[in-house]
């Protein structure tokens, strides 16, 4: 699957003429500046059976995306660049589990 990288101030519609080019699902990989952790979302190809929504404007950032589909899930939406919408949806972050003591390691001490 390919992974189209961006940083959390390319506009939506910049990003997604990237994804275009691939003509199959992909993931669309950030890395979140505050926290620094890497996100990934699945974006599906443009399907005219979904509802059309209205386009996102240039000024939408591709954070912002990420936000929304971290809030709902699912998200529907349409680049300037399609006649149809498409979905998106979070690829959940791994976080390993805290460092902690083996069970042997708890009867040394």
């Amino acid at each position: 699957m390919p992974i189209v990288m961006t940083v959390s101030t390319e506009s939506v519609n910049d990003v997604m003429g990237l994804v275009s080019m691939h003509g199959r699902p992909v993931l669309v990989a950030m890395i979140e500046p505050v926290s620094d952790e890497l996100k990934f979302l699945y974006v599906a190809m443009p399907n005219p059976a979904l509802e059309t929504v209205a386009c996102e404007k240039d000024s939408e950032l591709i954070s912002n995306l990420f936000q929304r589909a971290e809030l709902n899930g699912l998200v529907t939406f349409r680049s300037k660049y399609w006649e149809s919408s498409t979905v998106t949806h979070p690829i959940p972050t791994f976080r390993g589990a805290p460092v902690t003591r083996a069970y042997a390691q708890r009867f040394g001490n």
